[in-house]
């Protein structure tokens, strides 16, 4: 706190974050621990299309789980001033039998809305395989076209990395990472031997999309657990994937101003906001608001970025 003496008054200069809205008037806010801000929502009249989620209370014993409505993958958190939405995904993982090479032809996710509004960023993301002589390719599912690939080498499966300084690079030995150079709200997941020959019976290789920060911090005990029993480590590992969300500037225009003194879009529903028309990937006609610097709150409600700071007047 500042205290400042002018004549006989007291001015207290107090921070503090002032509430704020979050959701629309009458609709839920918060799933179990994980807040819900506009344009997400639970419930009639409560959310943007594309964007409906829904509160898992199916276990009484466990904490709700937030989940997208039409799909039921889980979302871990929503970050408005970033426009992202953190889930929780699979690995995909493929064995082998002793005549036959390591394939699989797969999806990731499989769900996701088709319109734009959400899709993996390839700011945060990772794509990741693990296994030996594994050829894994990130495809885009709509025409084919190779969006990532890497390779995890190493001649037997006794040779992956087990001691720490190894299993903490994840640089081709047995464990490859690349960025996701497109995003999209899903993806086709190519897994090949590289050898093409009959492998060992119980060889086995996965590959997921991961959040960079969390598998920097992750990958030491990600390749150790791989090497003890890499398909439990598979089945059994929620990992988190970073998605990016945008509005249609077509067909969401009710969610921006536009000045007509200015003939263009200058602001979100809320007074003190600003649009930002760098969303992930440069998607043409796609935008995100925040708040103005001093301001906080949801730049999509009216009057919800509310500024941070307040006097307080005593003598």
């Amino acid at each position: 706190m500042v205290v400042v003496v002018v004549g006989a008054l007291l001015f207290h200069l107090v921070v503090t974050a002032l509430a704020a809205p979050v959701a629309l008037p009458g609709c839920p806010e918060t799933c179990g621990n994980v807040t819900v801000p506009y344009p997400f929502g639970i419930g009639h009249g409560c959310f943007r299309d594309g964007f409906e989620l829904a509160c898992d209370e199916t276990h009484p014993a466990a904490p709700p789980k937030l989940r997208f409505a039409r799909n039921g993958v889980e979302v871990i958190d929503i970050s408005l001033p970033s426009g992202t939405v953190r889930v929780a995904t699979r690995m995909l993982g493929t064995g082998s039998s002793s005549s036959l090479p390591r394939q699989l032809n797969g999806s990731w996710p499989a769900g996701l809305p088709a319109n734009g509004s959400l899709a993996v960023s390839t700011r945060h993301n990772r794509f990741v395989a693990m296994g030996c002589n594994l050829l894994a390719n990130l495809v885009a599912n709509d025409d084919d076209d190779y969006i990532s690939v890497c390779a995890a080498l190493c001649v037997v499966r006794s040779a992956l990395p087990r001691d720490a300084a190894a299993a903490s690079s994840c640089s081709g030995f047995g464990c490859c990472q690349t960025p996701v150079a497109r995003g999209l709200p899903s993806y086709g997941v190519h897994l090949n031997d590289l050898t093409q020959r009959s492998v060992t019976v119980g060889s086995y290789g996965a590959a997921f999309i991961a959040d960079g920060e969390w598998f920097a911090g992750e990958q030491r005990s990600l390749q150790l657990g791989f090497v003890a029993d890499p398909r439990k480590l598979a089945d059994s590992t929620a990992v988190p994937t970073v998605l990016e969300w945008s509005l249609d500037m077509d067909r969401d225009q009710d969610m921006f101003w536009y000045d007509t003194r200015v003939s263009q879009w200058t602001r979100c529903v809320s007074v003190h906001s600003a649009i930002d028309d760098a969303v992930d990937g440069n998607l043409y006609g796609r935008a995100r608001c925040n708040c103005s610097k001093g301001y906080e709150g949801n730049p999509y409600l009216a009057n919800g970025c509310q500024g941070m700071y307040r006097l307080q007047f005593s003598d």
